[in-house]
């Protein structure tokens, strides 16, 4: 189960995914692109270069896991482990200096989501230590309406760029869990080693 760093974990994996496998022709010479993770900061200002923009633009708790429960991996006393299951909403985001590029990128970016749609703990083990080998996220286009997705870049009051809504699903982060009461003493043992049960020791 994962931690609260695990959100920024998949947000790096996502980038590092994405530069590992950015082809040459889009890396090398004049195009020089590259991958950067945005923040909201980021989005207020132009994107200056030929980048591919991962920004995170909502967490959503997952309605339909919050009855879930999780068996630890290794556990054998059936203890289950509440959790706070929560998915990723992202945008793919392709800012260029012509439309080839951008339209490029984009296209490039959403057939390696379509062929490796899923992250695991070799992605993201090195930024969160806590996820498991159970543990698998999905990363699949989201719907979006128009308006919606026009909304967030005018909130920003920056010039529209091309853009697609994903939803990464979903990431269980590990809640506290309540402190245990301890049950009654009902047998205690002396000193000669005979065990006497608290119903015996109340009638002596």
């Amino acid at each position: 189960m994962a931690s609260y760093h695990a959100v920024n974990a998949v947000l790096l994996a996502l980038e590092n995914f994405f530069t590992e496998r950015l082809p040459n022709e889009l890396t090398d010479g004049p195009i020089n692109a590259r991958v950067e993770l945005l923040g909201s900061s980021d989005i207020t200002s132009p994107i200056s270069g030929n980048v591919l923009g991962i920004y995170l633009h909502r967490l959503e708790i997952d309605a339909h896991g919050r009855a879930r429960h999780f068996t630890p991996t290794g556990t054998s006393n059936g203890h289950r482990v509440s959790e706070l299951p929560v998915n990723l909403h992202l945008l793919l985001i392709a800012s260029a200096s012509s439309a080839t590029i951008e339209a490029n990128l984009m296209a490039w970016a959403m057939i390696e989501l379509a062929n490796n749609s899923q992250l695991d703990i070799s992605h993201l083990s090195e930024n969160d230590s806590d996820w498991t080998e159970k543990e698998i996220l999905t990363i699949t286009p989201a719907e979006m309406s128009n308006e919606d997705l026009m909304r967030i870049w005018d909130v920003f009051e920056s010039d529209y760029t091309s853009s697609v809504p994903y939803i990464g699903r979903t990431i269980r982060l590990r809640l506290q869990e309540p402190e245990s009461i301890a049950e009654p003493v009902t047998t205690r043992v002396f000193p000669t080693g005979k065990a006497i049960s608290s119903s015996e020791e109340a009638v002596s």
